[in-house]
C-alpha cells in the first residue's frame, strides 16, 4: 500500500498546486469499459472454467503538469464498477477496480485547437470480486499494481485554450482481470491556458 500512499498524494499534490501556477490542469472522465473476468480470480478454491468477459463503468478523476507543447505529467484517481458482471457461470459478480496512476504524457499538436497523445505509466490499486453463486457470496480482494499504457485526443477551446474536450482510451492489465480497456470522455480546464 505504500504505492498507493505515495500516488495518491502526488495526484493530490498536482491538484491542490493547480491553482497556483501555469501548465496545470485539473478535470475528470466518465466512460464504459470491458473486461475479462479471470476465473480464479472469482475464488481461488473455485475449479477454473472460460474466463468471462462483460462490460464496466469507469469514473476518472484527473489531475496533471503540460511541461511543454509534446510532454506532461499526470496522476489519475480512476473507478471501475459493474455489480451486474456475468459470470459466465450460474451468476452475475459484483465487480470493482480502484487505482491511483500515474503517467508520462507525449502529445503530438496537430493545429491549434486538436492534439493527439499516448500515455504510459503505473497503477496502484485493489481490485474486488463478489461473486453469487446460489444462495452463498464469495469475495476476493487484491492488492494490484502494474503498467498501464493509452493513447487519445484533446479538443483544446476557449480564447486562450484553457478548456479541453478530452476522449482518452486506457488498458491495465492486473490479477484479477486479464485485461481491463476503457473509452471515456471528459473535460479538462488549464489553468493559466495555453501559450
Amino acid at each position: 500500500m505504500n504505492r498507493l500512499t505515495l500516488l495518491s498524494g502526488a495526484a493530490l499534490l498536482l491538484s491542490s498546486a493547480a491553482v497556483y501556477a501555469d501548465g496545470f490542469y485539473v478535470g475528470g472522465s466518465a466512460g464504459i469499459g470491458d473486461a475479462t473476468l479471470r476465473s480464479p480470480g472469482l475464488d481461488p478454491d473455485l475449479p477454473d472454467f472460460d474466463d468471462p468477459d462483460d462490460r464496466l463503468f469507469v469514473a476518472r478523476g484527473i489531475g496533471g503538469y503540460r511541461i511543454n507543447d509534446f510532454f506532461a505529467v499526470e496522476g489519475t484517481l480512476v473507478g471501475y464498477t459493474n455489480d451486474e458482471f456475468d459470470d459466465g457461470f450460474d451468476g452475475d459478480a459484483d465487480v470493482r477496480f480502484g487505482a491511483v496512476t500515474g503517467s508520462l504524457v507525449g502529445i503530438i499538436p496537430v493545429d491549434e485547437t486538436f492534439e493527439i497523445f499516448a500515455r504510459v505509466g503505473l497503477y496502484a490499486g485493489e481490485s474486488e470480486v463478489d461473486d453469487r453463486l446460489n444462495f452463498f457470496t464469495t469475495r476476493n480482494e487484491r492488492d494490484e499494481s502494474g503498467p498501464l499504457w493509452g493513447a487519445g485526443m484533446n479538443f483544446n477551446l476557449g480564447s486562450r485554450n484553457q478548456f479541453t474536450i478530452r476522449i482518452d482510451y486506457e488498458q491495465y492489465d492486473t490479477d484479477a482481470f486479464d485485461d481491463i480497456r476503457s473509452v471515456s470522455g471528459g473535460f479538462i480546464y488549464n489553468f493559466g491556458g495555453r501559450r
